[in-house]
């Protein structure tokens, strides 16, 4: 195989590849770059056997086949190359893998690996595609993402359900402290489809979905796997199995008490009380929802803050406690300059939405005592 490369072209591929590389495995192969140019055009692969990534690479095929590089190795290599507008490299291998890499006056020899042994993205069952553009994807992720659970028991937790109905596609993320859940419309309108996707495939998806309102993802849903397609890459992601849980239960309409407030005014005063929130601090934020002022205290070993916030209020007067971190989280990823807030008694939970449901944010309250308030 020999192979000639733009840097710039070939860096940009590795680096989308990478993030499907696993940094451990049992499988070494697995610790490898598939470059492929064995058909006429060059794929660039990761794969950790769960999550995998498959991107086509500009350059010339001077000999075509196929190698697999140990990633780190590689991707040092070629980004430690020089950085020269328009420098090309060449990539050879020989009949037993050995490889060089040359560019300019350096040459670097590396050992490869059959490329055949190399585990390739698994063949999906396109049950239904779906068209969404790579802004509203990356957005939809981002905007819902935080509110799964890192690690936990429940593995269900740890991904987020993808489901598509009619025109509506719905992204769901739950903690078990909160639910975060966005709606955007598509252009068509499609059966129903019901997945949950892993977070850690979703969060190097946004890494990579560089497109905006008017570039296409095709999302495909089968049995086991989803298939994101855009640009000159394919992303493919094992499901996580089982029934994702009734989120529709836990959603409530009713309320007691509604606030309309400025959503950057009353982020920036949430943002200053973490100032004496430790990092496993339980100490609530607790607000006090009185008629046109929403007050706001906390009260740490590190200190206390006092603060108000002017507010537009229907229903009862309340006081409350919430982890402030999970009000920031949500704040930060609504756009609209003002927002209404939901709530009933201090042991039930807040809901941030819009009228449109386009975004329905539910955070539980944490216990606090008013005698200390």
């Amino acid at each position: 195989m020999k192979l000639q490369f733009k840097k710039s072209d070939l860096t940009n591929a590795i680096n989308i590849v990478l993030k499907a590389v696993p940094s451990k495995t049992p499988m070494s192969i697995l610790e490898c770059i598939l470059i492929d140019a064995s058909n006429g055009v060059i794929h660039l692969v990761g794969n950790d056997n769960e999550f995998g990534i498959e991107t086509i690479c500009k350059g010339t095929i001077e000999v075509p086949g196929k190698v697999a590089l140990e990633a780190k190795i590689f991707s040092e290599i070629i980004r430690r190359l020089p950085e020269a507008e328009n420098i090309l490299l060449t990539i050879e291998t020989d009949e037993r893998n050995n490889t060089v890499i040359t560019c300019e006056n350096s040459v670097f020899k590396i050992a490869g690996r059959d490329g055949d042994e190399f585990t390739a993205l698994p063949s999906i069952d396109k049950n239904q595609t779906v068209s969404l553009s790579q802004f509203s994807l990356r957005q939809v992720i981002n905007q819902t993402i935080f509110s799964i659970a890192l690690n936990d028991s429940n593995k269900k937790m740890t991904g987020e359900l993808f489901e598509v109905n009619g025109d509506d596609f719905t992204v769901t993320s739950l903690d078990g402290h909160r639910i975060s859940i966005r709606r955007v419309k598509l252009n068509n309108t499609y059966g129903l489809s019901r997945a949950i996707v892993p977070g850690k495939a979703l969060s190097e998806l946004t890494k990579i979905l560089s497109g905006g309102v008017y570039d296409e993802t095709l999302i495909s849903f089968s049995k086991n796997h989803i298939l994101f397609e855009f640009d000159d890459t394919t992303v493919v992601s094992r499901l996580i199995d089982g029934e994702y849980f009734h989120v529709a239960q836990m959603l409530s309409e009713d309320y007691e008490t509604k606030i309309t407030v400025n959503r950057k005014k009353l982020l920036e005063c949430i943002e200053r009380s973490t100032i004496f929130v430790k990092d496993n601090d339980k100490q609530p934020l607790v607000f006090k929802v009185e008629d046109n002022v929403f007050g706001l205290r906390i009260h740490t070993e590190l200190g206390t803050m006092d603060a108000e916030v002017p507010i537009q209020k229907t229903g009862n007067d309340l006081m409350i406690g919430f982890n402030p971190r999970y009000m920031v989280d949500a704040l930060r990823n609504i756009d609209d300059e003002e927002i209404n807030i939901y709530m009933s008694i201090p042991r039930s939970p807040c809901f941030i939405r819009d009228d449109e449901k386009s975004y329905n944010y539910m955070i539980l309250p944490v216990n606090f005592n008013p005698d200390e308030v």
